[in-house]
Formats: C-alpha cells, sequence, structure tokens
C-alpha cells in the first residue's frame, strides 16, 4: 500500500571520501611527501538525508533496482533520529514513528508495528490507517482492516480510501461481487498519482487471478510498463502465466529485467525456480543464488520470510518436515487465507510423506 507524504525533515548529507596517503622518504633530507594519494574510494553508502529521502528509499526497495541496502540504511538513519526525537516537531515525529512501523511490518513483526503507531495520533495520519489496515489483512483481521480503510475518507484521494476497503472485505471473503464493486471505479484512475493508480490495478489484478482468470490479471498489470511494477505485482504476474502453464514467459520476463540476482527479492527468485523446474531446468544460477538464501534463511530461521522458506521445500527442493516447520513459523505472525492455505498444504504433504 502506498503511504501519503507531508512535510520534509533536512538533515546535512554525511558522505565519506577516505584517501590514503603515504610517505615519500629522500634520500637525502628523509621527509615525508603528503601529497601523494595512492589510493581512493567512494563509500558504499550514502547516509540518508531527510525523512522524505528515508521514505523514498523504503519505496525503492520494492522494485527490481533494488540493491538490497535500503533497510540497513534506514535503520541506521532512524537510530541518528531517535536520538533527536525531542528536538523534532509534531509532523516529522509522527513520519518517523510511520517509518519504524513499516520497518517493523516489514518483518511482519505486525503487533510491534501495531504498538509502536499507537504512539502517534493515528486517526490523523492517512498514512498510519494504511499500514494499519494492510497489517490487518496480513493478520486475517478484515473487519478491523476495514475500520481503517473508512477513517481514509476524506483524508486521501477516493480511489485509494474505496481501494483499501474492497481489498479488505475480498481478502476474507473471495466473491466476484467485490472485483465488480471495485471495477466499476476505473473511471478514477485518470485524476489519481500514478502510484495510486498502479495499486489499484495491482488488487483487481490480484482478485481476478485468485477468482480464476489469469487474462484479466495480467491485462490489469499491463496498465503498467513491467520494469515499473513493484515486485508484489511482478509476482502476481508470474502465477498468472503459471496459471496458464506459460512458464517460460517468468523465465524469459526476468531474466531480461532482474539487474542482479544476488540482491533480487527471494519471493521474484522463488517464482522464477518454479517456472525453471517446470520446463525441466534443474540447475542454474538462479537456483544455486536461492539455495543459499534459503539456507541462511532455515539457519536463521527467518520468520519474516517462512512463507517462502516454506514454499521453497514444498516445490523446489522436497523436505516436508522442513516445510512444516516454516509455514508454522508463518502462521504464528500471518494469518491470511493464503497463509492458511499454505500451512494446510505443507500439514498434507508431510502427513503424506511419514506414512509412505
Amino acid at each position: 500500500m502506498k503511504l501519503m507524504r507531508s512535510s520534509t525533515l533536512i538533515l546535512p548529507i554525511m558522505s565519506v571520501l577516505s584517501a590514503l596517503t603515504v610517505c615519500s622518504v629522500s634520500a637525502q633530507s628523509e621527509k615525508l611527501n603528503y601529497d601523494t594519494v595512492i589510493a581512493t574510494w567512494q563509500p558504499q553508502q550514502l547516509s540518508i538525508a531527510s525523512i522524505d529521502e528515508a521514505e523514498k528509499i523504503l519505496t525503492s526497495s520494492r522494485y527490481l533496482q533494488a540493491k538490497g541496502d535500503e533497510r540497513e540504511r534506514i535503520v541506521r538513519f532512524t537510530d541518528i533520529m531517535r536520538q533527536k526525537f525531542d528536538s523534532l516537531n509534531a509532523g516529522q515525529k509522527e513520519r518517523l514513528v510511520v517509518l519504524e512501523a513499516r520497518l517493523l511490518q516489514g518483518i511482519h513483526k505486525f503487533e510491534q508495528a501495531k504498538q509502536h503507531l499507537n504512539k502517534i495520533a493515528r486517526f490523523r495520519s492517512p498514512a498510519a490507517q494504511l499500514l494499519l489496515a494492510d497489517i490487518n489483512v496480513q493478520q486475517g483481521n478484515a473487519k478491523k482492516a476495514k475500520e481503517n480503510c473508512e477513517k481514509l475518507v476524506g483524508q486521501t484521494s477516493f480511489l485509494i480510501a474505496f481501494t483499501c476497503m474492497v481489498n479488505a472485505d475480498f481478502s476474507q471473503n473471495k466473491d466476484v461481487k467485490f472485483l465488480k464493486k471495485l471495477s466499476a471505479f476505473e473511471t478514477y484512475t485518470s485524476t489519481v498519482r500514478p502510484a495510486e493508480r498502479q495499486w489499484f490495478y495491482e488488487v483487481l489484478a490480484d482478485m481476478s487471478l485468485q477468482l480464476g482468470n489469469a487474462e484479466a490479471a495480467l491485462e490489469y498489470l499491463s496498465q503498467t510498463e513491467f520494469e515499473k511494477l513493484p515486485i508484489s505485482a511482478m509476482l502476481v504476474w508470474a502465477d498468472a502465466h503459471f496459471a496458464l502453464n506459460n512458464y517460460k514467459a517468468v523465465s524469459s520476463g526476468f531474466s531480461n529485467s532482474v539487474p542482479d540476482i544476488l540482491t533480487a527479492d527471494d519471493g521474484l527468485l522463488l517464482k522464477w525456480a518454479i517456472a525453471e523446474r517446470a520446463q525441466g531446468i534443474v540447475r542454474s544460477e538462479v537456483q544455486t543464488q536461492l539455495a543459499k538464501n534459503m539456507e541462511i534463511r532455515v539457519w536463521r530461521e527467518d520468520s519474516s520470510h517462512a512463507a517462502q522458506v516454506a514454499t521453497y521445500f514444498l516445490e523446489i527442493e522436497p523436505d516436508y518436515p522442513l516445510a512444516l516447520k516454516f509455514a508454522e513459523i508463518n502462521w504464528q505472525y500471518a494469518q491470511s487465507l493464503d497463509d492458511k492455505n499454505l500451512l494446510e498444504r505443507a500439514r498434507q504433504a508431510n502427513e503424506v510423506s511419514t506414512n509412505a
């Protein structure tokens, strides 16, 4: 979901440029020469200068061009801002709290994120209400999510508030009436910002796919250039092609668009690997990288990617007890219908393997 932005906090830009110098020994004077530069380098990460920049960087982490270090940079920024929290004005404090809550939500610390948002007047913050709605959907609480969405009316564009409400209803009841209800408001997309328009079509695509209409899902997603889709929409795109048994489209599409598999999102790599396996490709750089990522996540018992780990050990490298373990870990935090289905799949696969 897109968060609304308000004021901007400007901080000095902290960049580091280091140079090593060595002495040059004169045979006659033995004086040090500090004018000889033998090495220079640019910093790997520039410090974030403002809350506005931090918000943009966190949003950019949802796209293909993400470098993989966005969250770490923002955590360092929020730590610095926390040290000067009392000196911030009310608007800056609110945006910092929402930013921190987004970080918590991103690693599935949903309850902590909700408690964190209690520190601000949430009813006045569209960003907080959108975030709470998303969290409640992921926790399987559609009724509460819709209440959050309703508080957006008059604070955001009508399309955002309405999409939020319909999406909350659909998360609990996969009924075509909600798809029809939402699609009727397509006419409003001409007056909203591109990001809001893209999210509207992504929600329609996801609904269409879950209702069994993969072609419609792809049509909705085509309203945005593929490379400009967020990764969440690309995963819907991949699943739509899977439903049409068009696995080559997925592997080819990602191969032509993903800039670096070393920093690519695990969810994207997982879809890519599934597409390759469906084509009989059992070894590739993608699958090797994904295996390394999964090994690390298993070792960490990573709750924020537990659904991906469970799916990996269900579909790529069968290990049903391990798949069940991570499906159960995922269920502790996320309890949407998709999470419930994943847990049931893992239980069934483990039961069959145990009785075999």
